[in-house]
């Protein structure tokens, strides 16, 4: 895969950024309950880092981004297809963390006979 020369400092960089607005957004929210926070915090993730082959490019960008550039030359439909895997994406980390979070606190509740 060709691509440009720092490509690879460009989405380190993102990353930083992304994680530091996620660490932001948290510290200003974190008076709601751990299940509406970890709510908002997956979907600014999932959002922000899920990668996808941009079109006629053959590199990678985030997902919603690509969305975007596809629906400039394909339609309403790219952006609709986008949003559609950004939600199952979201809906596996975040069903999944709350079934974890469940069964840990369910674990830790239990007294010993």
């Amino acid at each position: 895969m060709q691509t440009f020369e720092l490509y690879g400092t460009g989405w380190l960089v993102y990353i930083g950024l992304g994680i530091c607005l996620l660490a932001l957004v948290s510290f200003k929210i974190q008076k709601l309950s751990w299940n509406v926070k970890f709510a908002i915090i997956s979907l600014l993730a999932v959002g922000a880092f899920t990668p996808d082959m941009v079109a006629n490019a053959q590199t990678y960008a985030p997902l919603v981004i690509s969305a975007l550039l596809k629906a400039e030359t394909e339609g309403s439909e790219a952006l609709i297809n986008g949003l559609i895997k950004l939600v199952i994406i979201w809906g596996i980390i975040l069903s999944s963390a709350l079934a974890i979070r469940h069964f840990w606190l369910a674990r830790n509740r239990t007294e010993p006979a």
